[in-house]
């Protein structure tokens, strides 16, 4: 039943993030990739460059934290794979999303 609701995770993310691409090239052609697009790209990057370092920092954390456990935890590496695919789908929705907001404000 676990990996049913992952799948279903792993899924719904995977379709975000293709029609995150496709809508991002759309918007490419439809700015000419001129200087405006150039600078919504540019602050949408730090924007998911700030996700990024969030996420290793996380990781980092939690790395230290099961270090110091007295007893070791197994996770399934599947599981890990998993969860790293979607952090990193995430990223480009978030990126998406930023580019999104940016162009409303700009």
């Amino acid at each position: 039943m676990e990996q049913v609701g992952l799948m279903s995770i792993i899924l719904v993310v995977l379709v975000s993030y293709l029609y995150v691409l496709g809508r991002m090239s759309k918007l490419k052609r439809i700015y000419h990739n001129d200087e405006r697009w150039q600078q919504l790209k540019l602050r949408a990057g730090q924007i998911t460059k700030a996700y990024y370092e969030g996420l290793i920092i996380l990781i980092a954390i939690l790395l230290v934290i099961l270090l110091w456990m007295p007893t070791p935890m197994l996770v399934p590496l599947d599981r890990i794979l998993g969860i790293g695919a979607i952090a990193i789908m995430v990223g480009q929705l978030i990126e998406y999303l930023a580019v999104r907001r940016l162009d409303g404000m700009m």
